[in-house]
């Protein structure tokens, strides 16, 4: 089974998106700051990590940053889950390894599933 590792401050935004994952073929975990992701990364190396970028303490940009940095971690993909849009945090995203950049405004639950299982199957193969 995948697992994906979900790090976001919001509980709705948690609930949701786990149980999201859950009714497919993910086991996903839930991680609510950046630290705890961390943590959480370097323990269990999910298969694939949805992260948010703004959360308080650590961001999901510095999170990102040291996950790309760690040996443990660097070749998870990280898809970056956020509501920001604007040109130079996606940009910055990309600079630091991340795997794709949704808004979370701008995407369906169903396609964002769908969006996971590509990114997953892309870094099987």
């Amino acid at each position: 089974m995948t697992k994906v590792l979900i790090i976001e401050d919001d509980p709705f935004v948690q609930r949701f998106y786990k149980r999201l994952f859950d009714l497919g073929s993910y086991a996903s975990t839930i991680a609510g700051s950046g630290q705890e992701g961390l943590e959480m990364a370097f323990e269990s190396v999910p298969d694939l990590i949805l992260l948010d970028v703004m959360m308080p303490g650590m961001n999901g940009l510095e999170v990102l940053e040291k996950l790309k940095k760690d040996a443990r971690t660097k070749e998870i993909p990280v898809v970056m889950l956020t509501v920001l849009s604007d040109t130079e945090t996606v940009k910055k995203a990309a600079l630091l390894g991340a795997s794709g950049y949704l808004v979370k405004s701008e995407i369906d639950p169903k396609d964002l599933v769908n969006k996971v299982d590509a990114y997953v199957q892309n870094t099987n193969n």
